[in-house]
């Protein structure tokens, strides 16, 4: 544990770690009762059936599940959808940001994938160059905070944080999809699947399109503004 990053973090207003993944993996994951699995742990268990959202782990942490801070890394997120020609429904899952300051957790100021993860590191000076006033990024960009960036989004969109091995199921705080119909189908498989209807109902669903959206989300974010994510509350019985 890294008291001074957590320091950090609630000073900066941060109240969560994003992490997307097709909708399919969402019941292995919530019947499971494990949580979330890097790829080098979901490879070691032969029975699991799996889908993960970067085969290649061009960063060179496939022992590591990548995140986000507060937001959806949402041009990543945008190309591993493409991808995906067959299944289109993706969700994004919120996770407490207790694995900020978990011992173990990297950290890299634009997509880790770069330079295959030479940017990455851990501890408190690699979690601060998120939030440098200027950091380079993607294809030659230069990315500045501006007085309006909120205080708890890196400076680069992309940037990443690698949480170690697993997030426990029960630090799943919440699921996010773009449509009310599409939070009442995941309830649905959910069901098929052996998830229990306790925990469906205790599982905080919320509908926010823009979050799906990569220049949506993009134009609010620069402009300061957090996009709307209305909650909603899918039929269970």
């Amino acid at each position: 544990m890294i008291p001074n990053i957590e320091r950090e973090a609630l000073k900066r207003g941060i109240t969560r770690l994003c992490h997307f993944t097709p909708s399919r993996n969402l019941g292995q994951i919530l019947s499971g009762k494990v949580g979330i699995l890097s790829t080098r742990k979901l490879q070691e268990d032969e029975r699991t059936v799996f889908t993960p959202t970067d085969l290649q782990r061009l960063d060179g942490f496939p022992d590591h599940i990548s995140c986000s801070i507060e937001y959806p890394n949402a041009w990543y997120f945008d190309k591993a959808r493409s991808k995906d020609v067959l299944f289109k429904d993706w969700v994004i899952l919120f996770i407490d940001t207790k694995y900020l300051w978990l011992d173990g957790t990297k950290f890299c100021p634009r997509n880790a994938a770069s330079s295959r993860g030479a940017q990455v590191a851990g501890g408190e000076s690699a979690f601060k160059t998120l939030f440098e006033d200027s950091v380079s990024g993607a294809y030659g960009n230069r990315y500045s905070r501006t007085n309006r960036t909120l205080p708890c989004c890196p400076t680069d969109e992309q940037a990443e944080v690698l949480v170690p091995d697993v997030i426990a199921m029960g630090d799943i705080l919440g699921v996010a999809v773009p449509t009310n119909e599409q939070a009442q189908n995941e309830v649905i498989r959910l069901k098929l699947m052996g998830v229990a209807e306790e925990f469906l109902r205790s599982l905080r669903f919320s509908v926010s399109p823009v979050l799906f959206e990569k220049y949506q989300l993009s134009a609010s974010l620069k402009k300061g503004e957090r996009p709307f994510e209305t909650p909603c509350e899918p039929e269970v019985s």
